[in-house]
């Protein structure tokens, strides 16, 4: 396999006829992820013509050694097509859409040498995990977030046909149940038991198409003429399996940035409600309530899991460094596995008590019209 990095790609592109023998072009590495090589090709006598160039590695950069096979790029290549066709909007969706919504354009595929190319977002374009943590918090991204991922579930919701395409979950299995659930069932004793529940539930609730990477560092922000854009990226994860995990492993990441930001911790809390709200009205057009509700019981112990492991499984969140809140937050998680809320509404009210309380404030007084 030929190894494609910053200094190799053009040779590689020029050589492949991807760009032409005296095109301009500029390669820049994109930080951030720790499964591929990716590159972005700037093109500047292309109008729209840049493109991101993905190269799977067998070994990921990880401070522990994690490894995983290459041909999971072709498993991101078949759940984007998948992606494309279920966000192509319907004659009959009555739905306007909050913000202009994308996934990446599969433009060609090595297998040879593991890569593919796929379209690159317009720019300016920046990552909503980074407006996050730097306390710019906007309600309709997380809105249509909820769309988005409602919008998925729904219309893979019990598709036989995507099922039996994409039902081999063992790149999931290697890529988040191995390096994040067993993981922390090893390192925490107290997590075991209802980790190993939580990884056995997950066969049990094969239902729809699951990204599996659904996370605020997959979410590129750009502008659409008069309103805002967001492309959703990294689908190497993706199978068809129980969208709880979707649930969770976003959840998760809002909660501990939430912690992360205290004591302007209500603001990121508020987002994962206005991400249900948006979530439940998508995909309560196509799932009955007594579903949903058993959907967001099995979610919201993922989330529990999620979080705790990104403290203490292979890949732990590198913004969350004051050990006084990383055990606050394995506490809310302790609590939460052990005794599962009912509700996402009671875990916003579990984790703003203990985020109020360690931030020194008294806790909110919740009107009685708002309680669950």
């Amino acid at each position: 396999m030929l190894v494609i990095d910053q200094q190799s790609a053009e040779c590689y592109l020029r050589g492949a006829g991807h760009v032409g023998p005296s095109e301009r072009i500029v390669v820049r590495e994109l930080t951030g992820g720790v499964s591929n090589m990716v590159l972005l090709v700037e093109r500047p006598d292309v109008p729209h013509g840049d493109f991101v160039l993905k190269q799977a590695r067998e070994k990921l950069r990880t401070a522990h050694d994690w490894f995983c096979r290459r041909e999971r790029i072709w498993r991101e290549a078949d759940v984007l097509r998948e992606c494309s066709l279920l966000l192509r909007p319907a004659d009959h969706d009555r739905h306007v859409p909050l913000l202009v919504v994308r996934t990446p354009d599969v433009l060609f595929e090595d297998r040879e040498h593991y890569l593919m190319a796929i379209s690159a977002a317009p720019r300016p374009n920046r990552v909503w995990k980074q407006d996050l943590l730097e306390g710019r918090v906007d309600p309709d991204v997380a809105a249509a977030c909820g769309q988005l991922l409602g919008t998925l579930h729904g219309g893979s919701w019990r598709s036989a046909r995507m099922a039996d395409a994409l039902g081999d979950c063992s790149l999931f299995v290697a890529l988040r149940v191995d390096p994040y659930y067993r993981t922390l069932a090893n390192a925490q004793d107290n997590a075991r038991a209802p980790v190993e529940r939580l990884i056995a539930s997950l066969e049990a609730h094969p239902r729809t198409l699951v990204h599996a990477d659904f996370s605020p560092k997959n979410m590129l922000l750009f502008d659409a003429g008069m309103s805002q854009g967001l492309m959703l990226v990294d689908f190497e994860t993706g199978h068809f399996g129980d969208p709880a995990f979707d649930l969770g492993f976003f959840l998760s990441h809002l909660v501990l940035k939430a912690c992360h930001r205290m004591p302007d911790h209500a603001r990121y809390l508020e987002l994962t409600e206005v991400f249900q709200r948006a979530y439940d009205r998508r995909l309560g057009e196509r799932v009955e309530r007594a579903e949903l509700e058993m959907l967001w019981s099995r979610g919201i112990q993922h989330f529990a899991a999620c979080a705790w492991a990104r403290l203490d499984g292979k890949s732990p969140v590198d913004y969350l460094a004051d050990a006084r809140r990383r055990e606050l937050m394995r506490a809310l998680c302790h609590e939460i596995l052990a005794d599962p809320p009912a509700v996402w509404r009671q875990v916003v009210r579990l984790a703003s008590d203990k985020f109020d309380a360690a931030a020194g404030r008294d806790a909110p007084v919740i009107p009685e019209e708002q309680a669950p």
